[in-house]
């Protein structure tokens, strides 16, 4: 096949086309697997991918941490020799079952790369190491996730996944396949965008003239206000559980994530919106958890916990997933998926649903959008600092006032920091209103720019300096060309990009 350039609206159809096709190609490759056993192998799989990700945080400063993260899992005399080492070392530190799980993972990591590599995959590349496949992982979280939302309802044969099997199976799927779900949303909304947006099509596959990314550097959703950024709220105070340092999850984490949540966010009165009774709803399922993870309850004792804590309509909706559509669970925050009779979620899916329904509830709180303006900012100042810039105290210079204003080898940084909100999941929900917001925001970042370089006088004659540059820090992304505009994600490339531009 030749290669070709498509752009307007063959550019979008060629999108939709791929996006079609991803769904067959999904469909197609779950259908002969039965769903009941298929679903608890790959929740099994996604426990031990989940613990695998966040041992780093667990082994920190020990050095069990540098001959795991450095395994090189293409070296397969290497791998063999190392894994009997590792097993004995996280049978010491850990329970035998978090044991089991991260050696499972291990070798089906080395397994799916070798596969990677063998088929010439890019992704190959990316899971060099034990420590890059990590970020590799984390990079497909979403993925992986929505894998395990779809399989219930498109799995329909009588085959049976072995635990061994499901990680070296289904990354497969998502590499080849599911990935192009994403891409292709962005480049449907991008082709609306930009102009000049185009794809060049050829028998490898499709590049795009213009990228987005909407997660930040550890492959998560933005939010106005993260918990470790509210750093002056005293935790102290808060009654924690004790926590078996043997586990890497488990329920005590859980009940202790509300507790902070509610700590972080009671000066905006979090217990009293919506997000109070979906705390109440959460520790009424906690005497259901069972092996320290998992969550499964019928639908009617579901429905009967939400009565009695009184959950509006709307939050009950959001908790259960109810599409068989991978497009669609790419973007779902709901914990429960229906499984036969059953609901069935885990500890990690509730605590990361808590933290997006508090999202859901402050966002509409106006105090809460000032407050975390200014706490943004900080985040901004912080930022720089780490990368060598020197923060000046100036919030106000006359009647102007500026949000962060830094210096560096003689040039003045006007950073503006926009916190306006930006619903990423309409991307793939309502690409069309995205797109309008988007050009909104756009516009209005170019004239904020166009301001602040017309009094750039007023900083110039402050700090007596003879140059000075411009920039906007957004804390979500835009799609955008113009190179003064950065979202908070990016901010590690600030220095980079400001002293290049």
């Amino acid at each position: 096949m030749a290669g070709q350039r498509l752009t307007g609206v063959a550019a979008q159809t060629e999108a939709m086309w791929a996006l079609a096709l991803s769904r067959v190609g999904i469909e197609s490759s779950l259908a002969p697997f039965e769903p009941r056993s298929t679903f608890e192998v790959w929740f099994s799989t996604f426990r031990g991918i989940e613990e695998l990700i966040n041992l780093p945080g667990e082994l920190r400063g020990e050095p069990l941490l540098d001959e795991i993260v450095g395994l090189a899992l293409l070296d397969e005399g290497g791998v063999l020799e190392a894994l009997p080492s590792i097993n004995a070392c996280l049978e010491s530190r850990f329970s035998r079952s978090v044991a089991k799980r991260l050696m499972y993972t291990l070798i089906q990591l080395h397994a799916i790369a070798t596969s990677f590599a063998t088929h010439q995959l890019p992704a190959a590349r990316a899971m060099a190491t034990v420590g890059m496949a990590i970020g590799y992982l984390q990079s497909r979280r979403r993925h992986l996730l929505a894998l395990l939302h779809t399989i219930p309802g498109v799995c329909r044969g009588s085959q049976r996944q072995r635990e061994l099997d499901g990680l070296n199976h289904f990354l497969y799927v998502i590499e080849t396949v599911g990935l192009g779900t994403t891409s292709m949303h962005h480049n449907l909304m991008l082709a609306q965008v930009y102009p000049d947006f185009a794809l060049d099509v050829d028998e490898v596959g499709i590049l795009a003239s213009h990228s987005f990314n909407g997660l930040d550097s550890l492959f998560l959703e933005p939010e106005r206000t993260a918990i470790i950024e509210m750093a002056d709220i005293d935790f102290s105070g808060v009654k924690r559980v004790p926590v078996n340092r043997r586990l890497i999850f488990s329920k005590a984490e859980l009940e202790n994530n509300l507790a902070f949540i509610a700590a972080a966010y009671a000066g905006f009165n979090i217990q009293e919106t919506s997000y109070g009774q979906l705390a109440a709803f959460i520790h009424s399922l906690l005497p259901l958890v069972f092996d320290e993870y998992f969550v499964r309850l019928t639908v009617k004792r579901f429905d009967e916990i939400c009565s009695e804590q009184k959950l509006p309509d709307s939050l009950r909706k959001a908790l259960v997933v109810e599409s068989a559509d991978y497009v669609e669970n790419t973007s779902t925050y709901a914990p429960f998926t229906r499984v036969g009779a059953d609901l069935v979620t885990s500890i990690t899916l509730l605590s990361r649903f808590a933290n997006h329904w508090k999202n859901v509830c402050l966002n509409r709180v106006r105090r809460y959008q000032i407050r975390s303006g200014f706490i943004f900012e900080k985040s901004v100042k912080a930022a720089l600092r780490a990368q060598g810039f020197d923060i000046t105290e100036i919030k106000r210079v006359g009647r102007a006032e500026f949000d962060v204003v830094a210096t560096f080898d003689g040039v003045i940084y006007n950073v503006q920091c926009k916190n306006n909100l930006v619903d990423l999941n309409r991307i793939e929900a309502d690409v069309r209103k995205f797109v309008r917001y988007n050009r909104y925001l756009d516009l209005g970042y170019r004239k904020a720019l166009e301001k602040e370089r017309a009094r750039e006088q007023t900083l110039l004659g402050e700090l007596r300096l003879n140059a000075i540059k411009h920039f906007v820090v957004s804390r979500y992304p835009v799609a955008t060309q113009n190179p003064c505009v950065l979202a908070f994600g990016e901010i590690s490339r600030f220095r980079a990009i400001a002293i290049g531009t």
